[in-house]
């Protein structure tokens, strides 16, 4: 028999080790109220709760098996999602794995009535949070987009980016733009990616890729 603390973090939320330590802290708190000792923490940062609960498990080579016990500090860290909570929940009775969420208890013992009525409505209402910050994180990205904000990843051809975090940003680049103002034209004609690579080196001094080149014209085509 294993007793597992799970613990997360999902990339909508700030990945600290406060966050983690104090998840860490709670469940061992809840162990000892079962009369348990945790075994092994699996500890997932940077992961969002709308993923398959097994699915996490397994990223972390854990394979759960009777007699086992999984331990959460906050219903939301076991999911975000309702049909996959209960799906889990289900799964796990069968398993004979006990499941003990803080402030629910074991949701797997048929006779927690109360804490199976409390655990179907938190889990519509962690959907629903799910859902509201997804548009929050939607809308704020549209919003840095629009203000010429960095979302994330390496620049387009025709761009670099200054700064770091939320204070990035994208900064044209006064040749490439232009090589790549030509690239347009060029492409418009039909004239190929390689070939229009090709070109950019004689004709601006620009070494780019043909794939640099497609990326950076995408949304211009058709």
């Amino acid at each position: 028999m294993t007793v597992y603390g799970y613990v997360r973090v999902s990339t909508a939320e700030q990945v600290d080790n406060t966050s983690m330590q104090e998840q860490r802290r709670q469940i061992k708190g809840n162990a000892m109220s079962h009369g348990l000792a945790i075994d092994r923490f699996v500890e997932d940062g940077g992961v969002s709760g709308a993923d398959p609960f097994f699915q996490r498990l397994l990223a972390n080579n854990v394979t759960l098996k009777a007699g086992d016990t999984v331990i959460v500090a906050k219903l939301d860290r076991f999911s975000r999602d309702l049909l996959d909570a209960l799906q889990s929940i289900k799964a796990c009775k069968e398993l004979k794995v006990k499941l003990i969420i803080n402030g629910h208890g074991d949701v797997t013992d048929a006779s927690n009535i109360y804490a199976q009525l409390m655990l179907e409505i938190l889990c519509s209402f962690a959907g629903h949070e799910r859902r509201v910050l997804k548009e929050r994180q939607k809308l704020g990205q549209a919003a840095k987009r629009k203000a010429g904000g960095h979302l994330g990843g390496s620049a387009k051809f025709g761009y670099a980016i200054e700064g770091t975090g939320q204070a990035a940003t994208l900064v044209a680049i006064p040749n490439e733009q232009a090589a790549l103002a030509y690239a347009k034209e060029m492409r418009a004609t039909g004239m190929s990616l390689r070939a229009i690579s090709n070109v950019l080196k004689t004709s601006h001094n620009v070494i780019v890729s043909h794939e640099a080149i497609r990326k950076a014209l995408q949304g211009d085509e058709k």
